[in-house]
């Protein structure tokens, strides 16, 4: 992928279970808030109207939720550096800054030399449609290619 200055940019996102539960669970949701509405449509009662607009406020607060915990998730990593988007917020590390990277958990460690870590959830076991180990070792490819900057692998 290209970013705007043509720079080249690797990004990682959810990918398989999780992804197609991120579309599929608010879409059904959603269609059941729709026809909701054509209920009521087709007999305006309070009754109707309520429970049309329940599913729909459920509708909403769930396609929030699974974006805000799936879909945006994302790690990005370039020659200005790497950005995790996770749910809880997003990190920018310079390249230089990485001390070491492993696969934990939770997904990529990135280590810095002060002594805190970095974790990109989008290589994640609940993120990857494909091995863990395969998306770490793409990873690590992308990061060894840089020649400014080649972070230990643990």
């Amino acid at each position: 992928m290209d970013d705007q200055g043509g720079d080249s940019v690797s990004v990682w996102r959810v990918e398989g279970p999780a992804l197609v539960a991120a579309y599929v669970i608010p879409a059904v949701v959603g269609v059941r808030a729709v026809i909701g509405w054509g209920g009521w449509a087709s007999s305006p009662a309070a009754e109707t109207a309520r429970s049309a607009g329940l599913w729909t406020g459920l509708a909403v607060g769930v396609a929030l939720f699974f974006w805000w915990a799936i879909l945006r998730v994302r790690l990005e990593v370039g020659s200005d550096g790497i950005v995790a988007v996770n749910p809880w917020g997003t990190h920018r590390l310079l390249l230089d800054e990485v001390a070491s990277v492993r696969l934990g958990a939770w997904g990529a460690e990135f280590h810095h030399g002060d002594g805190f870590k970095t974790t990109a959830y989008a290589l994640s076991e609940l993120a990857a449609g494909t091995s863990q180990d395969q998306r770490f070792a793409e990873l690590l490819a992308v990061l060894e290619a840089d020649p400014d900057s080649s972070p230990r692998c643990a």
